[in-house]
């Protein structure tokens, strides 16, 4: 069963058996108990029969019984799994019940975060004293919390913001800026977190990341706002978040403050302490629950540098009620601490130690998963990514090592089905994996995770385009168009999983796993076009156009070198070159499919029409339209003959907005009349049929009329290109027939003597907005 179905199954059961809340539950049971119930099973008895499991898996967990909570949950579990067998059509079902679940539930993370805190008095004082201070002045209150790793900077933020929750009850916007998958956080991805947060529609987004900000500060011009940001490490990051005026209350953190902040905004700098070995007992105490004289834990504390990350991985071994095991950790500690004799608390290396003891203690199967965690490229992970890892394991024996390495603190959970090691935990997971697994062995696991993530991100743009019907490369086979609805889980889903996504491109490419390195880089197109993710999407289509080289396929170099093209268009930016990138990279993928050569294959032929639109585009930016037009006209003629309607109407629609630019608008109304009209042979209409009748049509063209002198003002191009065009053609039918085009050697490149290879293979400097 396909591991995404399998977490299916156990997501839905302790998102609503494990929920404390009551009006979630009794919204979530009545729905869980009428899949059963269609079973012939009796209603009443159903009900029944989970009220008892809640109620018991609640009353367990606040004893601290987490054997009891697996055990109900991994029976409801099975029986959801049963019934999946049974009747497949519950899947959907179950997705969407589990989809709103997600919708509803609160983030784990921060709760769990102040369950076991303990207090940071004086740091507090500060603080308040800073905050009052600057509320007097009228001035933004901002304050930096440096520290070494794993000392409790977020923690000791998140416990601030926690406890002035009645003062500051406006928007709390957060992000986490640290490195990720081994690249720096986007600040355009936060920036569109945050106006989802807002509520702020897709349509109305600007594309920019300056403008993005704006937009944020637009939404929260009447309301007051927190903003966290974890992990800073340049000022350009806060810079690009919070534009030249911040507001509100900014809190950030970091191991230190950069350099040049002060030029952007007047902080008050605060280090986080280690804690002192009364405080970091109470901690141990708090998070073990052990029952042991304190005592004897005042040698572990001691050993432990005082660092909170420390004692809580510490703590999940002393959960055991064996005798002997105070001393046993103990003496493991003292004996590694002789060596090395007992660091400062400026120095996190007590880290390494706690987490090597940690792993000698494991069980096999969770010692196994720890490391094949470790070989995921980024830290935050889902269920199904589990069940990914372990595929010869029953469902029950994956959930019982992943909650061992929960209570162990070794692994959070954020969220309802999203977990997270903490970047040393991973490190020290990756280090053992190396070190403890074969090579082949850590091969199979690279294939597994390339090929978990390359079907969930495929499923999801089979969801979210209908490109896919009409690709010359044929990667997968068609489906029908998808619904807003389904459209809309598809992006929740991908951009849950998108921190996976993106590393396992790089995964792929540096396993030697060309051909999926390229299908992913493929793969992520319009999620990375409808959630505004320019900058992974380059980088991940450079590792897609060197793997299709490794491939010696020119077609599939030919579509990778126009993806890149395509994805520098959308992005746009003076600063990094986008305009003179995406033409390279457009006429690099124009030479390869032999323009103008009789006899030439339909996919060189699409694939010259795709990339002549994408140099149309990045003319009518430019402010040249007549270009525009006569590149749009080329891509027409390259697809005569071809059954393509949604290419021809999306085709007809630039020609229809730039000929309006140009002040041609007779042309423009019959360009959009003709593209309403297209028509494929298997009978189905082109994309202007969506959502529009013959008037709306008909009204088009004196819509665009009627905006030609502001589109001027903006430029052809306009934003990011004819946003309302790509919803229309998610509704283009399909061809008649799929052909998969013959491929081409490498020879073909060679011949051509390009180099076409990414500007990392080139020696250029990587471009980064981090």
């Amino acid at each position: 069963m396909d591991p995404e179905i399998v977490a299916l199954g156990s997501i839905v059961i302790r998102s609503l058996v494990g929920n404390a809340v009551q009006d979630a539950w009794t919204w979530g049971k009545g729905r869980l108990v009428a899949l059963f119930v269609r079973d012939g099973a009796e209603e009443a008895a159903v009900d029944d029969e989970l009220e008892q499991a809640r109620r018991q898996a609640v009353e367990a967990g606040e004893a601290g019984d987490e054997d009891t909570v697996t055990e109900i949950t991994d029976e409801w579990s099975s029986r959801v799994l049963e019934l999946f067998a049974e009747r497949p059509d519950t899947v959907r079902e179950v997705r969407e019940l589990v989809g709103e679940a997600l919708t509803r539930a609160t983030p784990a993370e921060a709760s769990s975060a102040l369950l076991h805190y303990v207090n940071h008095t004086a740091l507090f004082r500060e603080m308040d004293s800073h905050w009052r201070a600057c509320q007097a002045a009228g001035v933004v209150t901002s304050v930096f919390l440096n520290g070494v790793r794993g000392v409790g900077k977020r923690s000791t933020a998140r416990q601030w913001i926690h406890s002035h929750r009645d003062v500051l009850v406006g928007a709390c916007l957060q992000a986490d800026l640290g490195m990720q998958g081994g690249r720096i956080v986007d600040p355009a991805v936060v920036l569109e977190h945050w106006l989802d947060e807002l509520d702020v529609p897709r349509d109305e987004r600007p594309a920019d990341v300056p403008a993005k900000a704006r937009r944020v500060r637009h939404e929260l011009r009447d309301r007051s706002a927190v903003f966290l940001l974890e992990n800073v490490t340049t000022t350009r990051q806060v810079r690009d978040l919070l534009t030249d005026q911040p507001y509100g209350v900014v809190l950030m953190t970091g191991q230190e403050a950069p350099h040049d902040l002060t030029t952007f905004l007047e902080f008050l700098p605060l280090p986080v302490p280690a804690l002192r070995d009364e405080h970091a007992l109470e901690l141990l105490v708090k998070v073990s629950r052990t029952t042991e004289d304190s005592a004897k834990l005042v040698p572990i504390v001691r050993h432990l540098g005082g660092l909170p990350l420390a004692l809580r991985l510490i703590a999940g071994h002393l959960k055991a009620p064996v005798p002997g095991v105070v001393e046993d950790v103990g003496a493991r500690l003292a004996d590694r601490a002789a060596r090395q004799e007992l660091l400062d608390v400026d120095d996190p290396n007590p880290l390494p130690e706690a987490l090597e003891l940690a792993y000698g203690r494991m069980a096999v199967r969770t010692a196994q998963l720890y490391r094949r965690l470790g070989m995921l490229m980024c830290e935050d992970f889902q269920l199904d990514t589990v069940f990914a890892l372990v595929p010869d394991w029953e469902p029950s024996q994956a959930r019982t090592a992943l909650s061992a390495l929960i209570s162990g603190g070794l692994v959070e959970r954020q969220a309802l089905d999203t977990y997270r090691m903490h970047i040393l935990v991973h490190d020290h997971a990756s280090t053992v994996a190396e070190r403890d697994e074969t090579e082949s062995e850590r091969e199979a696991v690279r294939r597994r995770i390339t090929h978990h993530f390359l079907r969930i991100t495929e499923r999801g743009e089979q969801t979210l385009s209908m490109r896919w019907l009409y690709s010359p490369m044929n990667t997968f086979p068609a489906d029908t168009a998808a619904d807003e609805r389904r459209q809309t889980e598809a992006l929740r889903e991908l951009a849950r999983r998108e921190a996976g996504i993106f590393a396992a491109v790089r995964l792929a490419a540096e396993a030697g796993l060309h051909p999926e390195a390229w299908r992913l880089s493929q793969a992520i197109r319009t999620f990375c076009l409808r959630t505004g993710r320019d900058t992974q999407w380059i980088e991940a289509a450079e590792l897609g156009l060197a793997s299709a080289l490794e491939t010696g396929d020119t077609m599939a170099v030919a579509r990778a070198s126009y993806e890149l093209g395509f994805a520098h268009l959308e992005r746009w930016n003076v600063e990094e070159g986008d305009s003179r990138l995406a033409r390279e990279h457009f006429e690099q993928a124009l030479s390869l499919v032999n323009p103008g050569v009789p006899g030439r294959s339909e996919g060189e032929r699409r694939t010259e029409s795709s990339v002549l639109e994408g140099l149309g585009l990045l003319q009518r930016k430019l402010k040249r339209p007549g270009h525009a037009i006569d590149l749009f006209s080329r891509a027409q003629a390259a697809l005569e003959g071809i059954d393509h309607p949604r290419g021809e109407a999306l085709l007809a629609l630039h020609l229809g907005s730039t000929y309006t630019a140009f002040g041609r608008h007779d042309a423009a109304e019959g360009e959009l009349l003709r593209g309403r009209g297209v028509r494929g042979s298997s009978g189905r209409t082109g994309p202007f049929q969506h959502g529009q009748g013959p008037a709306a049509s008909c009204r088009e063209p004196r819509r665009l009329r009627a905006t030609a002198r502001s589109r001027r003002g903006a430029g052809p191009g306009g934003g990011r290109h004819d946003r309302r065009g790509l919803g229309l053609l998610r509704r283009a039918g399909p061809p008649a027939a799929r052909r998969r085009p013959p491929a081409v050697g490498a020879a073909g490149v060679g011949r051509r003597g390009l180099d076409v290879r990414p500007r990392a293979l080139r020696g250029r400097r990587q471009h980064s907005r981090g």
